[in-house]
């Protein structure tokens, strides 16, 4: 059944936030399960839809999944390669995971083309060059892809694009080649390294996490062992609070985080005008009284995160002057300017560019997200709009926030989740 979240606005936040594990990082590293057979245990993973949903395929797959509140035990040992139909990739970006692991243990994968949020195209040519490179004979029709591949083979892979899902997908794959393998203009999100951090507790070297040149040693020969690892906290959702701190905290408290992570965000934080103090595995913002126009460029870690621009937005919405906003990553990220503008917020969108007039204030509304971070972005306006506000797309959000009328609650939001 549909769900919204019904929003009585106008009130400041306060109080502390406990995010909870990333879903970014929980779901590759999930795909990497299939890496070394037997029961590897993942902690604190939230279990959102798109958790679930990769749960579903991986038992597709003949693995066993079993969870216990944020505990997912994955048992690969009787995992085989299969096609994995539509249904199963239609919602879930993330399934293209699955093509390096299953090439690179099983010498066969085939999967019908991935799905997700509606925000641009997101080609795979990455994934395909790059498995070519290792040896690979990909097949890619309208529908699906399939690569066949009797032993990889180590390499030196020049990636045109960072492209994250394409860089870990090279990892894994690499991770049972023949030989080393280099990758160039690697990716080098925290969720990269995370990934990175999980295959070397299996059992692979690997060289270089956080940098964009990666050394992968493949482990064809033996075995990797399955292993227990605590999933890093989810990097989005600190930062979604951290946006709403500079809305209306007073002040707002997210932890657990590494703030050397959020430089960029914090630094445009600070430009608004927000107070921010950083410790060492928290950080706490104060609301910016009189918040000034900046402007954004979104792009590869370390540049401003596209994933934070919708919620970004909403604070500019009630900046003085006019800001900027370019989105260089996807070409239709500006999903939630419609619903901000029944709210009352001044915005012009130019192709890749959203330009923002500051107002004074923003108003309840009946509006509708249509991904996952515009609907995040249209609950910050909720929060803070005078008004009630009643805020649908519900089922987007819970793809990637876990419980998160309840951390919204807990700060002092007036708010329910209704079934409509």
């Amino acid at each position: 059944m549909p769900s919204a979240f019904a929003i009585d606005g106008g009130r400041d936040v306060t109080g502390n936030v406990q995010v909870s594990g990333s879903k970014n990082a929980g779901l590759p590293l999930m795909a990497a399960t299939l890496l070394a057979p037997g029961p590897s245990t993942l902690h604190g993973l939230p279990p959102v839809s798109d958790i679930t949903n990769m749960g579903s395929i991986l038992q597709y797959l003949g693995a066993d999944v079993s969870q216990v509140s944020d505990n997912f035990t994955v048992d690969t040992t009787d995992a085989k390669s299969r096609f994995i139909p539509t249904q199963l990739t239609d919602s879930l970006r993330a399934s293209i995971l699955f093509l390096g692991p299953l090439i690179a243990r099983f010498g066969h994968a085939c999967l019908s083309f991935p799905g997700g949020c509606s925000i641009g195209n997101r080609p795979v040519e990455e994934h395909i060059s790059g498995l070519r490179k290792l040896g690979a004979c990909i097949r890619v029709t309208d529908t699906y892809i399939e690569a066949h591949a009797s032993q990889l083979q180590g390499a030196t892979i020049d990636m045109q694009t960072p492209s994250v899902t394409g860089t870990m997908n090279l990892i894994m794959a690499a991770c049972l080649a023949r030989g080393v393998t280099h990758i160039h203009n690697a990716a080098r999100e925290p969720e990269v390294g995370d990934l990175i951090n999980f295959l070397v507790l299996m059992g692979v070297n690997i060289h270089g996490a956080g940098a964009d040149q990666l050394v992968i040693h493949g482990r064809h020969s033996t075995p990797l062992s399955p292993c227990q690892y605590e999933v890093m906290e989810d990097r989005i959702e600190v930062g979604t609070f951290l946006i709403l701190g500079a809305i209306c905290g007073n002040p707002l408290t997210v932890y657990p985080c590494h703030p050397g992570q959020h430089a960029m965000l914090i630094k445009k934080l600070k430009a608004v005008g927000a107070r921010v103090d950083i410790s060492d595995d928290s950080v706490t913002v104060w609301k910016a009284k009189q918040p000034l126009a900046v402007d954004i460029i979104t792009g590869p870690y370390p540049a401003f995160p596209t994933d934070l621009q919708p919620q970004f937005m909403v604070l500019l919405c009630l900046a003085q002057g006019t800001s900027h906003v370019i989105e260089s990553v996807f070409e239709r990220r500006f999903g939630q300017c419609f619903g901000l503008r029944v709210m009352g917020a001044g915005i012009r969108v130019c192709e890749q560019t959203a330009i923002i007039s500051g107002v004074e204030k923003l108003s309840g509304a009946l509006v509708s997200g249509s991904d996952l971070r515009a609907t995040a972005s249209l609950i910050l306006a909720a929060v803070v709009g005078r008004g009630r506000s009643v805020v649908g797309g519900i089922r987007y959000l819970d793809r990637g926030y876990y419980h998160m009328e309840r951390k919204l609650s807990k700060i002092g939001v007036v708010v329910e989740r209704l079934h409509v």
